[in-house]
């Protein structure tokens, strides 16, 4: 679809918008991210602690702040090649497709992934290109989502917020109906066992913190050693508080907001795929797939990071969509027009948060910028 003129010029497109947002965003790593890939099983079951203890295994007895800096730059790097080869892969035989790539690829979500560096979210999308790129229909497809979303789980918690869901619209639209929520039970059951078995009390934590720092061979940052130990009531309690300040709601107004409407845009466009024939279960499960990310705001204050994880669900949609249901393929032509698509992509290329590497001077875009024009005078 489209002339191979056309195409050879997207996929080059699509190329550029990779290396540019690699570029311009995998800029140098916070100590948060730095100090929570050390976390592992040192003292017993711990959230987050798998990568620690990978990383144990390849640098212990100190951690040095080079190795930590690999480590970090490998993940997002993970994160963000499979989810670029995923897009490519599913939508690239198309005009409609590699548009649809190119506006996810430039817009301020991915900027954010990106700019994110380390974050373990890099990881979770990694994993779950690996799940709902395979084949659905047997043993082994089923195995890997199971696998991903157990190992998901142990790496970050997010994961069953993130990417469960999708995993089950994707088995759902495969018709494995019976099996669908089968990775969701198996997220909630891991979660559970982490609640249970990984809780601290102050002195632990502390101490925990202690032997954080021991390994590490530079300053840790203690908010993340302070995560390690908060359990999903502190988090509630915490999140209370941040309910009434002013930075939270402008984290929500400012970043939340623009992230949600390039959600709800993905949203409308994968419903438009799925067809008139589809069925209720299908778009529901379509828009909570979508929308289950944005749940972790009531335990945690990361805006962005779940909006991201909120787009990135819907750009994956559109792929299991694709891939799974007869004629979507010809409805994104008809969806994603030329005019359409360069409108979505001014918008969403002008745009940025800053939850992440602010010193980049992303309060100098919009929607952040209005906060500068507040201090005219004159």
């Amino acid at each position: 679809m489209g002339d191979k003129k056309t195409l050879l010029t997207l996929r080059l497109a699509a190329w550029a918008s990779l290396l540019l947002v690699l570029v311009n965003h995998l800029l140098q790593p916070k100590a948060f991210a730095a100090t929570q890939v050390l976390f592992d099983y040192h003292d017993g079951l711990a959230r987050r602690g798998l990568v620690g203890a990978v990383l144990n295994v390849l640098t212990l007895p100190e951690v040095s702040a080079s190795q930590v800096t690999l480590a970090l730059v490998v993940i997002t790097l993970a994160g963000t090649i499979a989810l670029f080869s995923f897009l490519l892969v599913a939508l690239g035989g198309s005009r409609g497709g590699l548009l649809l790539v190119v506006v996810v690829l430039n817009s301020f979500a991915m900027a954010s992934f990106v700019g994110n560096v380390g974050y373990l979210d890099g990881l979770l999308v990694a994993l779950a290109v690996l799940a709902i790129a395979s084949d659905p229909a047997g043993a082994v497809g089923m195995g890997l989502r199971l696998g991903a979303v157990v190992l998901g789980v142990l790496i970050h918690e997010n994961m069953l917020a993130y990417f469960t869901v999708l995993m089950a619209f994707d088995l759902y639209m495969a018709r494995r109906r019976v099996a669908a929520f089968a990775p969701v039970v198996v997220g909630l059951i891991v979660l559970g066992v982490l609640v249970w078995g990984a809780g601290r009390s102050p002195d632990e934590a502390l101490a925990y913190g202690a032997y954080l720092q021991s390994k590490a061979g530079f300053v840790v940052d203690p908010q993340a050693t302070i995560v390690a130990a908060r359990g999903i009531g502190a988090n509630l309690s915490l999140m209370q508080g941040m309910w009434g300040t002013t930075q939270m709601w402008a984290w929500l107004v400012l970043d939340g907001l623009p992230l949600l409407g390039l959600s709800a845009w993905l949203i409308w466009l994968n419903l438009r795929l799925l067809g008139d024939r589809a069925g209720r279960v299908e778009r529901y499960l379509l828009i909570l797939a979508v929308l289950a990310p944005l749940s972790l705001n009531a335990v945690a204050f990361d805006v962005v990071r779940f909006g991201v994880a909120s787009v990135i669900a819907g750009a994956f949609a559109a792929c299991v969509v694709v891939m799974r249901c007869d004629g979507a393929r010809a409805r994104l032509e008809g969806a994603l027009t030329w005019p359409h698509a360069v409108l979505v992509l001014v918008l969403v290329s002008n745009m940025f948060t800053t939850q992440v590497n602010e010193a980049a001077g992303h309060m100098g875009q919009f929607p952040w910028v209005l906060l500068n024009h507040l201090n005219w005078h004159g």
